[in-house]
């Protein structure tokens, strides 16, 4: 079986496009050459162009001159001979110094081979000409002005894959293409090739057809074998072409037939030989494929070259550009496919991407106002009715080509392209969208969903899970289905370090008996080294407690959970013992009778509880001196005080079976009041609670505040640490608050700033429900006006640096 040898991208581009050209009674060698150009076969192409080239090239045309130099370049750039390339290219810009109209495309093209010969600044100058070319004709306002050498594509934002992600070659793939995946179902869509055991297929190319498997629980990880053993598997096992039904009428789509006709009557072809028979209501004898569902999947778009019935069409240049289709199955019968309005003849539309809520359709397309060769548009589809395709600009096209998109769950968006540096070939890049609108830059996904090789084809779960994805990553030919999911790793060890430290002098304890205890009840006791530290593993999404003796000490127990962390890196954890000295107590009665006396040493209280901690300012954590810490107890009404020292701990001793309440109060700081749950007779223990305060002016940054893309409606996670804020302002009730939004610099001003104010108002109404005075929390969206960054618009920056300014703020505007 022939292996497709060649780009993805531009399998689809050219394969799909050029390869199904109809026979001719007499052929030329200049259109033996060129069939082999169109189906994509560059060596022969090469042998043939290259015959032309010694004989007969003098009585041909200047217009057929110029195709045959521009082809044979072409030929050889597809083939990774770059020297050639750049040769042929040279030598046609010389014989005809100024191309125009389609042919000037060959300046990109001529400045690729240039850049990967490491000619980067006359790379540049043939792209600044085909940028002028093209300006002229209004097709390229806004392209990017620079083409990366390789030190530049580095500078593109990739995302730090910080997940466990397990990679699966699966047993579906065959010795032909496999690719494209689109969830339906219970199971997947994708494409591949029609079979064929006749090797007149190899010699004219394959055509695509569009397969499912209905259930995805039969895709099973397989072994890859080596290219010698590579074999077609038979579909009857766990596939079938899409539409191949019982009760779907015959057509004349249902012969397997080869992809080139010398146009004899249809059932006089050759057939494929094993194989079943291809869609009787989708599939034709011409390309399908790659395709997308609504939500109920009772509608599929799909790509399939130009045809007007059972013939194709033609584009001025004779090509058969690809267009979308649109199919409804009703009573389980899918019906006769539709073209949508807004193809053209003229160039190719391609790659189709449905939003869940079927009100945007992503697609790649070579039509004008691009930046580049193929590009990622967009259209709206309200009431039936399909709006005008937008292109979505410069945050995800570029030079380069971008295809195969994706939209997941949350709206968010997929693609590849070899435009914008990465790994290899086809990069897949994810992008945060907003009504069909990027709201940030195309961010590289990074290993090990791109290779050196062509990636593409993906789809997803909103939270990046699990997913497929295509690549011919192992071999470098055929593309081939993978399976990523997130897996916890085996030896899932994260390396934390704690330090126990005098509270006081800040002098490391040694010998201190740490005890520590995992959610299931695990115990594990280490002793501090001469440096204070112990160090041990923790596990992802665990609760840990440890607790901390050392003779001369109070003892402490602190609680810690790896949950919600989802980075590798080791962690460090400092614990300050207090030691176990005499405790200057203030004893208010409900009389207001107030009397001070000596604490007895602790050494005798061992039957008592005990509260312990540090006060500390919110903002910088650290300790505050002059703090007047009340502790009373609610069963007698009675009152411990303690004013803090410099190093702002306090120590108060518990009766049993009696709740407090700690109240922490300074001038300009407000006050913090919190309850302690009673201590059960018979159960001593050492309570540990530090505590902070807030003064006017403070700006908190809060965690975690998360969005789905373009809403304003917020999320479980999200409602999580608004309640943390409720009871913040439960606990001060004279605090008023400005709670604000921010976003990134990426997008559309206005449409960040108007989304941002949706944000906070939904953010303030929320705790407005839980019982807080709306006349204590001010909403505020501002948008991208206060980045903390200089990622600005036009300043490249890291996906880490452009979260840093998407965030949700606190600012104290009076406490009292």
């Amino acid at each position: 079986m022939l292996r497709l040898k060649r780009n993805a991208l531009l399998f689809f581009l050219i394969v799909m496009s050029n390869c199904y050209l109809a026979a001719q009674n007499v052929e030329t060698p200049l259109d033996n050459a060129i069939r082999f150009y169109e189906l994509q076969q560059y060596p022969k192409a090469i042998q043939a162009f290259n015959q032309l080239l010694k004989s007969g090239y003098a009585t041909l045309s200047a217009k057929n001159k110029l195709s045959i130099l521009l082809k044979l370049a072409y030929s050889y750039k597809q083939n990774k001979d770059e020297v050639n390339a750049e040769r042929l290219y040279r030598q046609a810009f010389s014989t005809f110094p100024k191309l125009i109209s389609d042919d000037a495309k060959a300046y990109v093209n001529f400045a690729q081979v240039l850049a990967n010969n490491g000619k980067f600044q006359e790379a540049q100058e043939y792209l600044s000409l085909s940028e002028n070319i093209q300006s002229t004709k209004n097709q390229t306002a806004n392209m990017p002005q620079n083409i990366s050498s390789p030190t530049s594509q580095k500078s593109v934002a990739i995302v730090s894959n910080t997940n466990n992600y397990k990679i699966e070659y699966l047993d579906i793939n065959t010795s032909g293409p496999e690719f494209s995946p689109m969830y339906y179902k219970d199971g997947i869509v994708f494409c591949s090739e029609k079979e064929s055991s006749t090797k007149l297929i190899n010699d004219k190319g394959s055509l695509l057809d569009l397969y499912y498997l209905d259930d995805l629980k039969k895709v099973q990880q397989s072994d890859e074998p080596n290219s010698d053993k590579r074999k077609r598997k038979s579909t009857t096992k766990n596939s079938k072409a899409l539409g191949d039904d019982y009760y779907s009428r015959q057509t004349s789509n249902d012969t397997k037939t080869l992809n080139y006709f010398s146009g004899e009557d249809e059932t006089q072809r050759n057939q494929s030989a094993n194989s079943e028979s291809f869609s009787k209501a989708l599939n034709s004898k011409f390309h399908e494929g790659p395709a997308t569902f609504n939500h109920d999947f009772s509608k599929i778009i799909f790509t399939r070259n130009n045809s007007i019935g059972n013939k194709k069409g033609l584009s001025e240049d004779n090509i058969s550009k690809l267009k979308l289709y649109i199919s409804e199955n009703i009573n389980n019968n899918w019906k006769e496919a539709l073209e949508l309005p807004f193809n053209d003849n003229e160039y190719s539309t391609a790659h189709p991407a449905w939003s869940k809520n079927e009100k945007i359709l992503y697609f790649a397309s070579d039509r004008p106002g691009g930046f580049g060769g193929m590009d990622i548009w967009a259209i709206s589809y309200n009431n039936g009715q399909w709006d005008v395709p937008k292109n979505l600009g410069k945050n995800i096209n570029s030079k380069g080509s971008e295809v195969f998109p994706f939209v997941d769950e949350n709206g968010n968006l997929y693609f590849s392209s070899n435009g914008q540096g990465g790994e290899g070939d086809l990069d897949i890049f994810f992008a945060e969208m907003n009504a069909g609108q990027s709201i940030s830059k195309a961010s590289n996904l990074g290993k090990p969903f791109n290779s050196p090789f062509d990636d593409f084809g993906i789809i997803s779960d909103g939270n990046r899970q699990i997913g497929y994805f295509s690549s011919n990553r192992k071999l470098g030919e055929d593309d081939d289905i993978y399976r990523f999911s997130v897996e916890k790793a085996i030896n899932d060890c994260r390396e934390m370090t704690i330090t126990v430290l005098d509270a006081k002098t800040k002098k490391v304890i040694s010998n201190a008996v740490v005890v520590i205890t995992s959610a299931d009840n695990h115990l594990e006791t280490k002793k501090t080294d001469a440096n204070g530290n112990i160090t041990f593993c923790t596990i992802q999404d665990t609760d840990y407690s440890f607790k901390i003796e050392k003779e001369g000490f109070i003892v402490k127990t602190i609680g810690y959970s790896t949950k919600g962390e989802i980075d590798t890196e080791s962690s460090t954890l400092e614990v300050n013992l207090i030691k176990q000295e005499p405790v200057e107590l203030q004893i208010s009665t409900t009389k207001s009778s107030t009397s001070t006396k000596k604490s007895p040493n602790p050494a005798n209280l061992k039957n008592k509880s005990m509260l312990t901690g540090f006060v500390k300012s919110e903002i910088d954590q650290k300790p505050m001196e002059g703090v007047l810490v009340s502790f009373i107890n609610v069963c007698d009404n009675s009152i411990q005080q303690i004013t803090t020292g410099a190093d702002g701990s306090y120590t108060f001793y518990m009766n049993e079976d009696c709740d407090y309440t700690i109240e922490v109060s300074k001038n300009g700081y407000g006050k913090n009041v919190n309850k302690i749950k009673k201590v059960k007779k018979g159960n001593t223990k050492v309570i540990s609670q530090d505590l902070s305060l807030f003064k006017e002016g403070d700006l908190i940054t809060m965690n975690n505040i998360y969005y789905d893309s373009g809403s304003a409606t917020l999320r479980k996670d999200a409602m999580r640490e608004l309640n943390k804020l409720t009871i913040t302002l439960q606990k001060t009730p004279t605090m008023v608050i400005e709670l604000g939004s921010h976003t990134d610099s990426r997008g559309d001003a206005q449409v960040n700033l108007n989304l941002s104010t949706k944000r906070a108002q939904a953010a303030v109404d929320y705790i407005v429900s839980k019982g807080i005075s709306r006349n204590r929390i001010l909403a505020k969206g501002y948008g991208e006006s206060e980045l903390v960054n200089s990622c600005a618009d036009g300043v490249s920056c890291t996906e880490i640096e452009h979260q840093q300014n998407r965030r949700t703020t606190v600012k104290i505007i009076k406490i009292k």
